[in-house]
């Protein structure tokens, strides 16, 4: 079923190319910049969708964060995940040139036992929604941990924060020539690096380098309020020995549809999936992940925005039970 939606969006994402083109700011871009991934994942170094061209530069604070209950035993692993992880992103854009621009983004993350199990039930139970037994465990507890004949993973049953895996990437609008307005919505392409920065034992980082590429459809516009963008990308994993039966290519693809609210609000949706980081019998590490957002974006004076994005797991179990995220992003005007 989830093979059949990976081609499902690219069939969409092949159509999509055909219609008109817009020129397009970066605070007025069809896709969300999440994650969303649950923990044994986003150690690894899957980027969120890369940004429209910007002018100048940019700074984005954003909070992303997720209440995540899943686990279960197949063949000769356990899997336990069990907690809510918090990750504050600071993320620095760069134009280099017209058509080239840096990217750095630096992460703070933190587990946690969390606050919200409870709250994230009753939200289960109201809309009906899976939510894979919750309310037989202990509540507001923490335990991740993973196990296979292949070896332990590294586990985290007490609280932990620290500094994530830093990311590296440099994108470059295609057609794009040296005098070109950098807000053009051609096409983008980008290539990163994740940096092994972060702690492996205290699951904030693979302790290796991983390699990105992915490309960026135009923004597309439908009449006078609807917007849509997508992307598809490849991730070289790098061979961390900590984590067994890695894969070491990952696939991913984003689609957005953005559509104007007003002069200042936007409404948003988003449909993410990912291959497999595992070569697992368990769903939550050997499915491919999907997921769905929705949220409003706020377009404020000042060159400032705010955005509010709520996603949920579209294939049970393979992202977090729910993840919130708060950006703010701030663009000074040229010369300053």
């Amino acid at each position: 079923m989830y093979r059949r939606k990976s081609v499902a969006v690219t069939l969409v994402f092949l159509s999509l190319i055909s219609h008109d083109l817009i020129a397009e700011q970066s605070d007025d871009a069809a896709l969300i910049q999440h994650r969303s991934q649950h923990i044994y994942n986003a150690v690894f170094g899957l980027p969120a969708v890369a940004s429209r061209p910007v002018q100048t530069r940019e700074w984005q604070v954003s909070l992303e964060h997720s209440n995540q209950f899943m686990g279960g035993v197949a063949d000769d692993e356990r899997l336990l995940i069990d907690g809510e992880t918090s990750e504050l992103v600071v993320r620095h854009r760069q134009r280099l040139g017209a058509c080239v621009q840096l990217e750095v983004t630096f992460p703070f993350i933190q587990h946690s036992e969390g606050s919200f199990d409870d709250t994230i039930d009753d939200w289960h139970k109201v809309f009906g929604l899976p939510d894979a037994q919750r309310d037989t465990s202990p509540f507001f507890s923490l335990n991740y941990s993973y196990e296979s004949a292949d070896g332990v993973a590294p586990d985290v049953d007490r609280p932990q924060s620290g500094i994530g895996d830093v990311q590296l990437a440099i994108q470059r609008s295609l057609g794009c020539r040296a005098t070109s307005d950098a807000t053009a919505a051609e096409p983008i392409v980008r290539f990163g690096v994740k940096l092994p920065t972060g702690s492996v034992s205290e699951l904030r980082g693979s302790g290796e380098f991983d390699l990105f590429v992915d490309y960026q459809s135009p923004v597309l516009t439908f009449g006078n309020r609807w917007k849509s963008g997508a992307a598809i990308g490849l991730l070289y994993v790098g061979d961390s020995p900590r984590f067994a039966r890695q894969n070491t290519i990952v696939s991913y693809g984003t689609l957005g549809v953005q559509f104007v609210l007003s002069n200042r609000w936007r409404l948003l949706a988003q449909l993410d999936l990912h291959t497999p980081f595992y070569n697992s019998n368990l769903r939550e590490l050997g499915d491919p992940a999907v997921s769905m957002s929705g949220g409003v974006r706020f377009l404020g004076p000042a060159d400032q925005s705010i955005e509010l994005t709520i996603s949920e797991d579209a294939a049970i179990d393979t992202t977090p039970d729910i993840v919130a995220r708060l950006a703010w992003t701030y663009r000074p005007p040229a010369g300053r």
